[in-house]
């Protein structure tokens, strides 16, 4: 089940490692939910929608022969990821890692083909 997410006050809020892309950029003040305790992503690198990336599959399908049931098993992983598309504290670089994973768990596409349309 989905957290709805709720911050935390000013006051509450926890110093920690910005990062970005794999990058640290020294410490900033991050927010966290007050239900789960999820900590709030205050970068500029947003997730996207699932449909985002079912356009790259669809994409890469054309130059690979993937079939319709590996493409089911991809979409079926990438939806049961809860945090896939958790816009509160999910990134767009961990969103391409899943995205890689899951590809790579179903179909022998390279790594760089696929990073080059993401």
């Amino acid at each position: 089940m989905k957290c709805q997410h709720k911050n935390c006050g000013n006051k509450e809020k926890v110093w920690l490692p910005h990062i970005s892309r794999g990058d640290e950029h020294g410490l900033k003040s991050h927010p966290y939910c007050i239900y789960c305790g999820a900590v709030k992503n205050i970068s500029s690198d947003m997730p996207k929608k699932i449909g985002y990336y079912l356009n790259i599959l669809s994409m890469i399908r054309k130059d690979y022969r993937i079939s319709e049931a590996q493409i089911r098993l991809i979409v079926n992983d990438l939806n049961n990821r809860e945090d896939f598309e958790d816009p509160y504290w999910t990134t767009g670089f961990s969103q391409e890692k899943m995205f890689v994973a899951s590809l790579k768990k179903f179909c022998n596409v390279p790594e760089n083909t696929i990073m080059s349309l993401l």
